[in-house]
């Protein structure tokens, strides 16, 4: 429904423009093929194969409009086997990227199936509202929202974005409740320049909704409750990079523990030298829930350093390692890049506890567990 919605509107906008001086077509795509082996007593071997296909299509309106549409679809199947005798297989064609944009220097309005991402932090982003970005993927795969979302950029380099958007049947980002499926979701991000840096306030609103079938806790709700979100994010170039991204969260349930969501990573990284430049990450991250806004029931505090090392201009390293201070576990990737101007070649290692504490929504929690080597092979026209 909401596909053949997004569709109809474009069209009708793309209807409305009929310059064609000017107006460009282009087609594209991603190829990635994914082997995965994990040894041991959990042993596992996965073979996956996905393609997004793609095309743009824009075209000038006057001198300082133009108007852009894009569409893209995720078709993914695999076939895997659990110790040695599950064969278990998956196969879906669904939307990935459906939308249309009308734009000038400094404004645009951009309708459908997108990818609505911001925030300072790089690993550990308590600014993941709505998507599903995992630092561990080098595709960075993540689902979309339907949205309407518009943005203005000050002369200044301020700017504000405005964002509905219409609620889905899962979870989105942190989210452990869904959405009411009636009533849409809306919110908002000021920026401004903050001496060498910026500064950034985010809210959102939407109603929690009755049926929580597809949500992490299987509560029953006699009505939608109200969830509102405040963020506060800031980045600096003083030398090394620093920022810091916080949000809080509050759920009007009732006689619930998760009521008041808290969480701010703290981060920084440098360039070091040596060689053909050491780039050196590291985040420090503290989540916590509870009842009240100053009381807490569960938290969760983790480190993450990431190392990123150039070789050539064909071959790069590169490796993150998280610590969960609650739990004393430690999460370990390390990846070897080949590049070869369109196609690519990871070879990724990992040495992980049998369950991930982060990155639940992103579906690879437990394919991450325990230790295990990924091939992935990648092929971008």
């Amino acid at each position: 429904m909401k596909t053949r919605l997004i569709a109809a509107t474009l069209f009708l906008l793309g209807g409305i423009f009929t310059v064609s001086e000017g107006q460009k077509v282009s087609f594209g795509g991603q190829v990635s093929s994914m082997e995965f082996v994990k040894p041991g007593s959990y042993w596992h071997l996965l073979t996956a194969l996905r393609y997004i296909p793609e095309i743009k299509w824009n075209t000038p309106v006057g001198k300082a409009w133009k108007f852009d549409l894009e569409a893209s679809v995720n078709a993914y199947g695999q076939v895997g086997v659990q110790k040695h005798d599950t064969l278990y297989t998956d196969v879906y064609l669904k939307p990935y990227r459906v939308w249309g944009r009308i734009a000038s220097e400094r404004f645009e309005l951009r309708l459908g199936l997108q990818k609505i991402s911001f925030g300072s932090a790089t690993m550990l982003r308590p600014l993941m509202w709505f998507d599903h970005m995992d630092p561990r993927d080098p595709l960075q795969i993540t689902n979309g929202v339907y949205a309407a979302l518009g943005r203005y950029f000050f002369q200044n380099n301020a700017n504000i974005w405005l964002w509905g958007i219409l609620p889905g049947k899962t979870v989105k980002g942190w989210e452990m409740l869904t959405t009411d499926r009636h009533l849409p979701e809306f919110g908002g991000r000021f920026q401004i320049p903050a001496g060498k840096g910026e500064l950034a306030f985010s809210g959102h609103f939407r109603y929690i909704g009755i049926d929580q079938s597809r949500g992490f806790f299987p509560v029953s709700l006699d009505k939608p409750f109200p969830e509102y979100r405040f963020g506060l994010d800031g980045k600096w170039d003083i030398g090394p990079g620093i920022w810091f991204e916080g949000t809080y969260t509050y759920q009007n349930l009732p006689q619930s523990n998760i009521n008041h969501i808290r969480m701010l990573t703290i981060g920084a990284d440098y360039t070091i030298g040596l060689g053909n430049g050491l780039t050196f990450t590291t985040e420090q991250f503290l989540y916590q829930t509870g009842p009240a806004l100053f009381e807490s029931t569960s938290d969760l505090d983790f480190t993450a350093v990431s190392l990123t090392y150039p070789i050539n201009l064909s071959l790069s390293v590169s490796g993150i390692v998280f610590y969960n201070w609650t739990a004393n576990n430690w999460y370990r990737f390390i990846n070897w890049r080949i590049s070869l101007k369109k196609i690519s070649l990871h070879v990724i290692a990992f040495w992980n506890p049998d369950s991930f504490d982060l990155y639940q929504n992103t579906g690879n929690s437990n394919l991450m567990g325990g230790k295990g080597i990924q091939l992935l092979f990648v092929w971008n026209h």
